[in-house]
């Protein structure tokens, strides 16, 4: 915790000294989140019931063994506080994916077996904060219109604090997975903004040496572009985009050894407004 605070406390030392936050502006960007959850699991089964201390090493199984792998429509909320472009981010996102859709698991999958059909509840608490500093920028002109190139580079913090809840048919078998980490991301910014448009791409990458706690293990990325349109004389603007997140964690549920390769990616709706 001493160390985090520390890294947290350096990030936005160096936030206040930037130009960037002289004279600040807010922004302010609910969203919709159409995302779906994709990726493998695998984790250990009893090889006896009756000799609970014998387990079995299972192979990995796509998501869509548990009825997972659909697009789903959750919620997210971001604040930007610096020049428009770099600056203090704050981003936190909820997945709540349940699905009535069911899967044949291919393995077993702790207390589930091979053969059950199964559907998995998941949900998801991902909270962010980050500082980019702007590096460089550039204008040109397209169709006798001003083209502008921005770039910039920083670190984000990210917590996340996932649940896997998987259920056979018959409701008589049940088994559950926890996954939290917390991991500090290299981070890059660029954006290019002509006339009323602008897109924006980030990507976030860290290797396992910049987990600080957790399950999270070897190397995690995000990518992010959005698409936005500033409304004419108003302070808002629309934007759509897409992200693709990936991670991967291992730990202990209930005595079973468990490793998961995560995929989050899909869509992305909303607007944002300027105070």
């Amino acid at each position: 915790m001493q160390k985090l605070v520390a890294i947290l406390a350096l990030t936005l030392l160096s936030g206040c000294m930037s130009t960037v936050l002289a004279k600040p502006t807010i922004h302010v960007s609910p969203y919709l989140a159409v995302y779906q959850l994709r990726g493998k699991s695998k984790m250990q089964s009893e090889v006896d019931p009756t000799n609970p201390g014998a387990l079995r090493n299972n192979p990995s199984q796509d998501m869509r063994s548990f009825g997972q792998d659909r697009h789903r429509d959750d919620v997210g909320l971001r604040a930007d506080i610096g020049d428009g472009f770099a600056g203090i981010r704050a981003d936190y996102y909820r997945l709540d994916m349940n699905t009535s859709r069911s899967g044949q698991l291919e393995d077993d999958w702790g207390r589930l077996l091979e053969g059950d059909f199964v559907s998995m509840y998941a949900e998801m608490d991902e909270f962010r904060i980050g500082y980019v500093e702007p590096l460089a920028d550039f204008h040109t002109t397209y169709r006798d219109e001003d083209l502008h190139f921005q770039f910039a580079a920083g670190g984000v913090f990210a917590s996340r604090s996932m649940t896997l809840r998987g259920k056979d048919n018959t409701k008589t078998r049940s088994q559950n997975l926890t996954i939290d980490g917390d991991v500090i991301y290299l981070a890059a910014r660029a954006r290019a903004n002509w006339m009323q448009f602008s897109l924006d791409i980030d990507y976030a990458a860290a290797p396992e040496v910049f987990v600080l706690s957790g399950d999270v293990e070897d190397f995690s990325q995000d990518l992010e572009a959005r698409l936005s349109y500033q409304l004419p004389q108003r302070d808002m603007s629309l934007f759509a985009g897409v992200r693709y997140s990936v991670f991967n964690a291992s730990g202990d549920a209930n005595g079973f050894r468990y490793e998961n390769d995560m995929i989050i990616d899909g869509f992305q709706l909303g607007v944002a407004v300027t105070f």
